[in-house]
């Protein structure tokens, strides 16, 4: 599962959120776990609004199996950075192509992606 990391601070460095993640993953009351819980990409994402030039941080990560990925959601949500609390939810392709159409997720009525953005992944 890919979750997301809203809004971490700018001078995180992807080795740094990759072992928060990988310790957010590890069961607390078995400590020698034989369990395969796997943060397999960690990425940082820089989106510059062109329009109101403000730029926002966020990390994707790969986490597996899912119940590994939601209890990194658990134990990341709320939790502080740097002066930063961070929010973290499963990450939600914001439309799918679906037979050739571009079709939103379900329950979801209408795209909220901002216009004029410039995003970089690192």
């Amino acid at each position: 599962m890919k979750i997301l990391i809203a809004h971490i601070p700018s001078q995180i460095q992807r080795q740094e959120l990759m072992n928060l993640v990988e310790s957010s993953v590890k069961p607390t009351w078995l400590p020698f776990s034989k369990r395969n819980n796997t943060v397999t990409k960690c990425k940082l994402v820089r989106i510059l609004d062109l329009d109101t030039g403000g730029v926002e941080y966020h990390g994707l990560v790969d986490i597996y199996p899912d119940r590994a990925a939601q209890r990194a959601i658990r134990k990341l949500n709320n939790k502080p950075l740097n002066g930063h609390r961070l929010t973290a939810r499963r990450w939600v392709d914001r439309e799918l192509i679906v037979a050739g159409k571009k079709r939103l997720p379900e329950g979801q009525k209408s795209c909220k992606r901002r216009k004029n953005l410039e995003i970089t992944v690192n």
